[in-house]
């Protein structure tokens, strides 16, 4: 019982800031699931079974999303070549995560955490950078991308960072980011899937999960209207920051 108070507290933690800005609902899950086995209060949870939960509330999420904006979502130049470069290494290193040692993962998942939180913290909107520069770099990044999010479901740190390089308009910049989780999540669940990581108690954690998902992603996009995103993401990205630090002492003492 435990185990499902744990993911639904996260998840709605979680997908309420995916509600407020768009996106960092893996970041905030992996951070909070870092502090609480950091801690001893995980229970029977491990880290294994809070990414392979995460990847099926992931999947349910960007479909939703993609539902909503389905009409205004289309494939172009630049998010079909970081897709060529994404799914790849989503597939593969899915594949890695249901055989890597647990100890690695947890020191490689806290690292990601600080670097996604100092991400998080330090995101400005800039001008948009040179077109033919960004499109260049779509397939390296995409590369880079699908490291992180086939092993952690955290690809939106890397891939962010080249979609907003590439267009200051926020609605360009959403339907883009929609289009490459509806696209990617789907590969690392079936990656999962395949090579026998998604077991029953899963899927039973997300169906006990699925209103608190829905509910955060609602309570966050009605408050988004009222809440500023840069302050928000600078208190965010220090607390993250200070969450994988706090998996990494784990180790430390």
């Amino acid at each position: 019982m435990t185990d499902i108070v744990l993911i639904c507290a996260f998840a709605f933690v979680a997908f309420f800031v995916k509600g407020v800005v768009g996106a960092a609902s893996a970041i905030v899950f992996n951070a909070l699931l870092l502090v609480a086995l950091a801690l001893g209060y995980g229970g029977e949870l491990t880290l294994a079974d809070g990414l392979y939960w995460l990847a099926i509330a992931d999947m349910f999420s960007s479909t939703v999303m993609w539902a909503a904006m389905r009409r205004e979502v289309k494939f172009e130049p630049l998010t079909s070549r970081l897709l060529l470069g994404m799914i790849p290494t989503v597939a593969i290193f899915a594949v890695v995560l249901t055989r890597i040692d647990v100890l690695w993962l947890s020191l490689l998942l806290s690292m990601a955490v600080i670097g996604a939180g100092v991400w998080l913290a330090s995101r400005s909107r800039d001008v948009p950078a040179d077109p033919e520069k960004v499109d260049r770099l779509a397939f390296p990044t995409g590369l880079l991308a699908g490291v992180l999010g086939g092993l952690f479901g955290m690809a939106g740190p890397v891939f962010f960072l080249l979609l907003h390089g590439a267009s200051s308009d926020p609605s360009l910049f959403r339907r883009r980011a929609v289009l490459v989780t509806v696209v990617t999540n789907p590969v690392r669940l079936i990656s999962l899937v395949a090579f026998g990581a998604i077991e029953t108690r899963h899927l039973e954690w997300f169906g006990w999960s699925v209103p608190g998902i829905v509910i955060a992603m609602l309570l966050g996009g009605w408050l988004h209207r009222y809440v500023k995103p840069r302050p928000f993401r600078v208190v965010l990205g220090v607390l993250v920051a200070i969450a994988g630090i706090g998996g990494l002492l784990r180790y430390a003492i």
